[in-house]
């Protein structure tokens, strides 16, 4: 049911305010999702975060990753292959280089939602002190008995922290699944030495265009631009240090006076103005021709 074109998901959700600044007013984008599943999705006339029209309610999020995400959208039901597990240690090399720099040696680290282990197991063998946790009972289950790795089973509003604070506390292809992301930025933020560091990547939906309504789906509750995980950092009275600018964003925050943060928003509406139903759709039907055609463009459609 889950996978089948034109049947809604089995999810009642509820309307809210923007989860990111709190406005209420909002612009339509589409009524459907990647799959051609009913899935209305709205962009903040505020701050240009997009999120689900009506958000899935805590229950129904937390039932969802515990039972259903993995083999959802992974197609995996037994823990992580061979392929994920070499994928993201790639990912987990990379991103440890670019926080690294920005530590002492032997620092503590947190990763928020770790997923089968791969950040924890590179961050330990670099010599950091490091643990984290994961809801999925899957993922957490290999990194925990199969890697031998400090990783527990749960979500964030349940995981209890080392008694020592963190120099460090990151979280990968994370925040886009929630539905209270300032509520988590703030729980990081209590996680960290004064000085300490957030390190928080999420899919950069100023480059995802292209794929129309094609880049949106039930798993991702909200959707971030560079200057909209900017001002999730600002709401938490984090200031940013450096932004790793891909096809993904990633930005490294402390703690400290963000800028202005109706500047931000600014920023933000200006970077997603493009973001509007009609090229929403113009852009899905384009990207699906152009996957049958052998063409797929790797950038706008003017």
């Amino acid at each position: 049911m889950l996978k089948i074109p034109l049947i809604p998901y089995p999810f009642a959700g509820e309307a809210r305010p923007c989860p990111l600044c709190g406005a209420d007013e909002a612009i339509s984008l589409s009524r459907w999702d990647r799959r051609l599943k009913p899935l209305p999705q709205v962009k903040c006339a505020r701050c240009s975060l997009i999120r689900h029209a009506a958000m899935p309610t805590e229950a129904e999020l937390t039932e969802y990753y515990r039972a259903s995400y993995r083999s959802d959208y992974q197609n995996m039901r037994d823990g992580p292959s061979a392929r994920h597990i070499a994928k993201r240690r790639i990912e987990a090399a990379r991103r440890l280089e670019a926080l690294a720099r920005h530590l002492p040696s032997h620092a503590s680290m947190i990763d928020f939602g770790c997923g089968s282990g791969e950040f924890v197991e590179a961050a330990m063998s670099q010599g950091f002190s490091a643990a984290g946790f994961e809801p999925g009972a899957d993922y957490a289950t290999y990194a925990s008995q199969t890697r031998g790795l400090p990783v527990e089973n749960c979500g964030w509003q349940d995981y209890a922290p080392p008694p020592n604070r963190a120099d460090a506390v990151t979280s990968f292809h994370v925040f886009e699944h929630l539905t209270d992301p300032v509520s988590a930025m703030r729980r990081i933020g209590s996680w960290l030495k004064p000085d300490g560091l957030a390190y928080i990547e999420v899919p950069n939906m100023a480059k995802a265009l292209y794929k129309g309504f094609g880049c949106l789906h039930m798993a991702h509750t909200i959707g971030f631009g560079r200057y909209s995980l900017e001002l999730l950092g600002a709401m938490a009275d984090m200031a940013v240090v450096e932004v790793i600018d891909g096809f993904d964003i990633g930005i490294i925050f402390k703690p400290g006076t963000p800028r202005d943060i109706d500047e931000i928003m600014a920023d933000a509406r200006q970077e997603l103005e493009e973001w509007t139903q009609p090229k929403v759709h113009r852009q899905y039907f384009t990207y699906t021709l152009g996957k049958l055609t052998g063409h797929r463009p790797a950038a706008l459609n003017k």
